[in-house]
């Protein structure tokens, strides 16, 4: 009776992610109207990298690595479903290469305590005290956990990149006021070919505290093509070595909320420290070769 509940429960957050990705279009009335302008390039461009500068990723170059440990909690249903390691509340530390995704996670706790997971220029690989190191077909949604966390804490750095940025208005959002800037590549039209982000910067403290995002990965196997939507909320920023970086990642599915405990999942990191160990520790086969920043 259970495994039946789960299913058709299953069944029903399918059919809700499905309904939901026919609506995954970012654009502000504004962007719909204007297009992509000279003037709301400018703005756009300007807003975000002051943005960057505010929270010191103008000194990212200054190191080649980090590392961190997160507590990641996944909630309800959807949680159940949608969740990327194997488990639904999971203690883990990360270590990353900056600008690339190179990438590692290591499970504290949990199913698969001890064992490691990550990717060497988007190669797969897995470890654990049973088996040497084995590179194998992708496990789709730790490869999708590992690059993604790495993506939302360069998220800032990432976004200054993108080759279409726009000045996309002005919003209040929980008594605050925010400039948002709409971030593209190939098109400014909702597309599959790469994700699309609204950066909504603080226009009181400069720094961006929520990016909406269209998710384009379809690790659930979800039925239907088009990207569904989402939404990360950035709390309690720490200066380390001049770079503010947000220790608490709120996760919603679909759209942002006013009420934090209707987060999908969220992400507390503790311990974050850069060039605390060698890049070589993430290249674990030395015949591959170096990756770069080569996700849209």
């Amino acid at each position: 009776m259970n495994n039946q509940i789960i299913k058709i429960s299953g069944l029903l957050v399918f059919s809700f992610l499905f309904l939901q990705s026919c609506m995954a279009d970012l654009r502000t009335k504004s962007i719909k109207k204007e297009g992509i302008t000279i003037e709301n390039t400018k703005k756009g461009k300007a807003i975000l990298e002051r943005s960057w500068k505010a929270q010191g990723f103008d000194k990212i170059k200054n190191h080649q690595v980090y590392s961190f440990t997160g507590k990641d909690t996944w909630k309800g249903m959807l949680g159940r479903v949608g969740k990327v390691w194997p488990d639904r509340k999971s203690e883990m530390s990360f270590k990353y290469q900056i600008g690339t995704f190179d990438g590692q996670v290591a499970f504290l706790d949990g199913k698969r305590k001890e064992e490691l997971a990550g990717l060497q220029n988007w190669n797969y690989y897995e470890v654990s005290d049973k088996k040497d190191t084995q590179f194998k077909k992708q496990n789709k949604r730790i490869t999708f956990g590992v690059s993604a966390y790495q993506y939302f804490t360069e998220m800032i750095d990432r976004l200054k990149n993108a080759p279409i940025i726009i000045y996309a208005g002005e919003k209040e959002f929980k008594s605050k006021k925010y400039d948002l800037v709409f971030v593209s590549w190939h098109t400014e039209k909702p597309h599959q070919a790469a994700d699309q982000y609204i950066a909504w910067i603080n226009k009181e403290t400069g720094l961006m505290d929520y990016t909406q995002y269209t998710l384009r990965e379809n690790y659930l196997k979800m039925p239907g093509s088009r990207a569904i939507a989402g939404a990360v909320e950035y709390g309690e920023f720490k200066n380390i070595d001049g770079i503010l970086i947000p220790h608490e990642h709120t996760v919603y599915g679909f759209k942002l909320r006013k009420k934090k405990k209707k987060n999908l999942h969220q992400l507390i990191i503790s311990d974050f420290q850069f060039d605390d160990f060698d890049v070589e520790e993430l290249r674990l086969d030395k015949e591959i070769v170096k990756g770069g920043d080569f996700k849209n």
